[in-house]
């Protein structure tokens, strides 16, 4: 399977595309909260139990999973391995800090008020 656009829909116009679009950013986003938070999860596993933070075989692990999307799904894997960096950094620096605060929340991601 690759990336296809297929035909518009007959009810499909820009504004109906752009609100498609947002909906699925605002999945993402959340998606990445959840994520973050998952790692702030883990970081305090390994904070309990002396695990080192930084564990070079899963981040190998998760880069090899994205790649292999990548080519089952025709997105350009450099895209991917770009993005996941960014992801894997931003989660290594929060696991970092939640780690070294003794988990006090230095580092959590603030949730926004509902």
């Amino acid at each position: 399977m690759s990336l296809r656009a297929g035909p518009l829909e007959g009810t499909e116009d820009l504004e109906s595309l752009r609100a498609r679009l947002d909906a699925v950013d605002a999945e993402l986003l959340d998606t990445i909260r959840e994520r973050l938070e998952t790692c702030l999860r883990i970081g305090e596993y390994k904070r309990v139990n002396g695990v080192a933070m930084m564990q070079p075989h899963r981040v190998a692990a998760v880069q090899g999973r994205a790649a292999r999307y990548a080519e089952e799904h025709g997105i350009d894997p450099a895209f991917l391995r770009g993005l996941y960096d960014t992801i894997i950094a931003e989660t290594c620096r929060l696991e970092d800090e939640w780690i070294a605060s003794g988990g006090t929340g230095a580092g959590t991601p603030r949730r926004r008020a509902s």
